[in-house]
């Protein structure tokens, strides 16, 4: 029983540079799971609707989840969900429902090309590893310094999106290099043994 890990969050961090060698790599244990999170789970015990906080700071009653229309998989190019990264320090705090100060996707100055968010699993033994992971390309003109990583969850109730935080981290500073790669993989492990 002492080894027994049910639902821990995870990151791993690699940063790549112009010529695709390895420079930078760490993991860490994410306790960053958000009240947004937590409150959904609370509305399906109790069967009532949820009321998360979005991204952009409004407050919603969804009073149904399609599931079929949700999504975390956010294509290239799009910044407003799947993981999501920035140079804010501050603390996470349980009531966080953004990033301190996202990244935007983009080549100019300050911004960093978000690739497609896809899936990631993993297993060994009874571990198991489930998430997501992404490539952020910096060809920005100049290093940048990423501080914070996200998972942002897009909830649809059958008319409407809503982009909701449900996990941040402030991670130790990850300098990304001009034309460097950062690869961020971000996922709970289940280890029931």
């Amino acid at each position: 029983m002492d080894n027994r890990n049910v639902g821990s969050l995870f990151y791993e961090i690699e940063v790549h540079d112009k010529n695709g060698k390895l420079i930078d790599k760490k993991r860490g244990k994410g306790d960053s799971v958000l009240y947004n999170w937590m409150t959904l789970f609370g509305a399906i015990r109790k069967g009532i609707a949820w009321a998360p906080k979005q991204t952009n700071g409004t407050q919603q009653n969804i009073s149904q989840i399609v599931f079929a229309n949700c999504d975390m998989l956010a294509p290239a190019g799009d910044d407003s969900y799947g993981l999501v990264i920035g140079t804010g320090t501050t603390a996470v705090g349980i009531s966080d429902y953004s990033l301190e100060s996202q990244i935007p996707h983009g080549a100019e100055s300050g911004k960093m090309s978000y690739g497609e968010t896809s899936e990631y699993n993993s297993s060994a033994g009874l571990q198991q590893d489930m998430g997501v992971q992404r490539s952020f390309d910096n060809n920005s003109g100049a290093d940048i310094t990423v501080n914070e990583i996200g998972l942002v969850a897009k909830v649809n109730d059958g008319s409407s999106d809503y982009y909701v935080l449900i996990a941040r981290d402030v991670i130790s500073a990850t300098t990304v290099p001009n034309g460097g790669r950062l690869t961020i993989k971000y996922y709970f492990r289940w280890n029931p043994s």
